[in-house]
């Protein structure tokens, strides 16, 4: 019993209910052929996918000996969430380069052993990939600043 506390058997459920809602709704359209694919092509395959993904999370975790854990790490929980809510409320404010650094060098904060060096260097290589990537790729329609 104790291994339906796990990490990995817990996440793999959760991945397991995620991709059946995702396939019991994505039943409601037109799945097509695989050369002519409807709209519920790519979401039966993908939800497909994750169902496949949690059933091999869950079954690792059920043949792994168990770990307790003494303590939760809310620091990367907080940094992260805090990054994402940054990266909501910044980017049609101050644009696309400015909320990504905003972001990387908070989500970075979850590290301790991080270095400021580093965190900067990612942030503006982050940024610089995603300018090209969205914007000169893509060619979505995301201001690089907007002060």
């Amino acid at each position: 019993m104790k291994h339906l506390y796990d990490k990995d058997v817990v996440s793999g459920l959760m991945f397991l209910a995620l991709g059946a809602l995702g396939l019991g709704l994505s039943l409601q359209f037109d799945f097509g052929a695989t050369a002519r694919p409807g709209p519920g092509f790519f979401p039966t395959v993908l939800s497909t996918l994750l169902i496949l993904i949690g059933l091999g999370v869950s079954v690792i975790g059920l043949l792994r000996p168990v770990v307790n854990y003494t303590r939760i790490g809310w620091r990367p929980f907080v940094y992260v969430t805090l990054a994402v809510v940054i990266f909501a409320l910044s980017i049609d404010r101050f644009g696309l380069i400015p909320s990504v650094i905003a972001t990387t060098i908070t989500a970075s904060l979850a590290k301790t052993n991080f270095g400021l060096a580093a965190r900067l260097i990612t942030a503006a290589a982050l940024a610089g990939f995603s300018a090209v990537l969205f914007i000169g790729l893509l060619g979505l329609p995301i201001d690089l600043w907007s002060f």
